[in-house]
């Protein structure tokens, strides 16, 4: 049979039906799988709701603890805060910036070793560990520049090494940029210094309705889970380690304060703030886990390529705890930076 200019044989015209047919399953499968996703968002939305709307009623709040007198380090008062803070060894200054939900005690591995060298400082940031954490502070990551600066002052440092893990990697970031002639280079461990999407847990605590009880569901569970994520290692997540990590909270609003902490916490502005990270022209070490699940490894790379005068050192079979997980690499890594 001739066809015309246009027309199809019926076995093209076959053809041509299950290919549409095929492309219209294809369709719907992804409109299907983006639905689903949508819907489990929701549902998982919804569930954290309720769970945290009952604990309002379920959850109780203990009496905060006094801090224990087994606390290293000492005490002075910044903006009318007192900061607890460990200041040992002489030489060139490092000051060590640790993350959310923590305090120097995830510097304890690291701290005695390097003193030997030089003199670390290392406080515990307004709103965690056992320093004062009012709930009507600053505790944006300007503030907690600020802060670095207020501290060096206190303790008479007119520039320093900057070390920060995690979010302060991020604080370091912005210290240097904010007072670049204080700062003498940057080591940043597994950094947070990039924007992130919020997290669902931080889009429910900012709900009139559960920002005053989401501090509550805060227990050692909690901290469990968060190590859980932070280390490659689990053989490493004791009892002990997670006792340790829990106790701050147990102060006088430790939980309240870390949810202020995440609420001060702008994601739009700092999207701007990597845009400026080429203007620091600052010796820089990048420390990073390989095996690192919250800040992921392709963001080290990313952060080589904005620092103009950095190195990169990936550390094998270590999540984002590096500096708890391999001291002895890390150590070594920052003796070796800082001469």
């Amino acid at each position: 049979m001739m066809l015309l200019p246009g027309q199809r044989s019926p076995g093209q015209k076959n053809e041509l039906s299950a290919i549409c047919l095929r492309v219209s399953a294809a369709k719907i499968k992804i409109s299907n799988g983006k639905a689903s996703f949508v819907i489990k968002k929701i549902a998982a939305f919804l569930g954290l709701l309720v769970f945290l709307s009952i604990g309002a009623f379920f959850f109780n709040s203990p009496a905060p603890i006094k801090i224990p007198d087994d606390v290293a380090g000492k005490f002075f008062r910044i903006n009318s805060q007192n900061i607890r803070y460990i200041d040992s060894g002489s030489g060139t200054p490092l000051v060590f910036i640790h993350g959310f939900g923590a305090s120097t005690y995830s510097w304890r591995k690291n701290l005695d070793p390097i003193s030997q060298f030089h003199r670390v400082c290392a406080p515990d940031l307004p709103g965690f560990g056992y320093s004062d954490k009012p709930l009507d502070a600053d505790y944006t990551i300007d503030a907690y520049a600020d802060f670095i600066i207020q501290f060096m002052d206190k303790l008479q440092i007119k520039e320093a090494v900057l070390v920060g893990h995690s979010l302060g990697g991020g604080i370091a970031l912005l210290t240097s940029l904010k007072y670049p002639s204080r700062v003498k280079a940057l080591i940043l461990l597994d950094a947070e210094a990039y924007p992130i999407t919020p997290p669902l847990m931080l889009t429910v605590a900012k709900l009139p309705v559960i920002r005053s009880v989401i501090h509550r569901a805060i227990g050692k569970w909690v901290v469990r889970i968060s190590l859980k994520r932070s280390y490659l290692d689990q053989s490493l997540i004791t009892d002990n380690l997670v006792d340790e990590y829990y106790r701050p909270f147990l102060t006088e609003n430790g939980k309240a304060a870390a949810i202020k902490v995440l609420q001060a916490l702008d994601f739009d502005k700092l999207k701007d703030l990597p845009r400026r990270y080429r203007r620091i022209r600052k010796k820089t070490l990048i420390i990073w886990g390989q095996e690192d699940r919250i800040s992921r490894i392709h963001l080290a790379h990313k952060l080589k390529k904005d620092l103009p005068y950095a190195k990169l050192k990936i550390i094998p079979a270590s999540g984002h705890l590096v500096q708890e997980e391999k001291p002895e690499v890390v150590n070594r890594a920052i003796l070796n930076f800082v001469r």
